[in-house]
């Protein structure tokens, strides 16, 4: 270890003096024994140590040895910790290839994709298996998570049909117009991205151009949602899907008129996002839902049906299955993605690439 150690550092050394590149190619000789199995020079290596050591062999005999094991501890310390960290960066560039971050665990902690909510990877990871005394689980969990990167890498090179992921009881913003091409976004209510996408859709006038549907997902983190509401906002949501769908409402469906509440708000209110993130109360989401709904035209009777809908197994099914597209088809980890003209955009797109998806 000693020889891969002295290596590395006259090779560096060796850029900005010559002196060290004579030292260097003994270096590299010794290391290209030790990769193809064989013993390390030992000439070269007593030759590092001697240098190393000789200063103290004057002062201090006895230290030598010592500091000779010290010198072969500290080499081997410093190669393995050379090794986990090309593993590290060599796993990170996979997994941004892939899903679009370097860090499953925590996407947004990504500093390259932080404009995203991300969708956690709840497994846990090698360190957290080990630490837990799970060793087994530890190399299990870390081939599988080899494996998904693997899995998924070809995905962002393919063509996506973006009518393949629309969910049932599709609900359209100004909605559907026959002959224009589908733009999916898959957006969790709570999520302040979610919100700049939508401003940026209503002000690049994507629907002149693309009929807009949304996948609403809920973004889970340790069994707890993200955003405090957005399971009973989702609810909400695809309950009015269902009982607009297919009638004349669906032309100007009420989602999207409480989707804008939340994300854009109105002339004389701030958008309710972040208000709506910190109620703890359901009451009052509930009954600002309500408001909403009867401010967009919606009867009492309605409003009773759809509330009766948003408990219904059949709006619970809906968002499952809206689960399985997001986690297993699309295999997205960022919120929000945004699916058009055979493209996957992770993060909310500029208003600018949206205008330039209608040329």
């Amino acid at each position: 270890m000693v020889c891969i150690v002295s290596f590395i550092v006259l090779g560096i050394l060796s850029i900005f003096s010559a002196k060290y590149r004579k030292l260097a190619k003994k270096g590299w000789h010794c290391v290209s024994r030790r990769v193809t199995f064989r013993p390390c020079d030992t000439t070269f290596k007593e030759e590092i140590k001697t240098t190393i050591l000789a200063p103290l062999a004057l002062r201090r005999p006895k230290a030598v040895k010592p500091a000779s094991i010290a010198i072969e501890v500290g080499a081997w310390t410093a190669v393995t910790a050379m090794i986990i960290s090309l593993y590290i960066v060599l796993q990170g560039l996979l997994n941004l290839a892939a899903f679009g971050t370097c860090n499953r665990q925590n996407p947004e902690a990504c500093a390259i994709n932080s404009q995203v909510c991300g969708i956690p990877d709840e497994n846990p990871n090698f360190w957290q298996s080990l630490t837990s005394g799970d060793v087994i689980g530890a190399f299990r969990n870390e081939g599988r998570a080899w494996g998904e990167a693997f899995q998924a890498l070809p995905l962002r090179f393919r063509n996506w049909d973006e009518a393949n992921y629309v969910p049932e009881f599709a609900s359209f913003r100004d909605g559907y117009t026959p002959g224009l091409p589908i733009a999916l976004e898959i957006i969790d209510p709570g999520c302040q991205f979610c919100a700049e996408l939508s401003n940026n859709i209503t002000e690049a006038n994507l629907t002149s151009t693309h009929n807009v549907v949304y996948i609403v997902y809920p973004i889970m983190r340790d069994g707890e949602p993200n955003f405090l509401n957005s399971p009973l906002i989702a609810r909400y949501l695809t309950a009015i899907r269902v009982f607009e769908h297919d009638t004349p409402r669906a032309a100007d469906p009420t989602d999207w008129f409480i989707l804008d509440q939340l994300f854009v708000g109105s002339p004389d209110f701030r958008p309710q996002q972040m208000f709506i993130n910190v109620e703890p109360d359901p009451q009052m989401v509930v009954d600002r839902l309500h408001g909403w709904m009867a401010e967009h035209g919606m009867s009492a009777d309605d409003i009773a049906a759809v509330s009766a809908l948003a408990d219904s197994q059949q709006v619970a099914d809906l968002l499952a299955a809206s689960r399985h597209i997001v986690e297993n088809q699309i295999r997205t980890v960022n919120i929000p993605t945004f699916i058009a003209n055979g493209h996957l955009s992770r993060g909310a797109m500029s208003v600018e690439n949206l205008r330039n998806l209608g040329n």
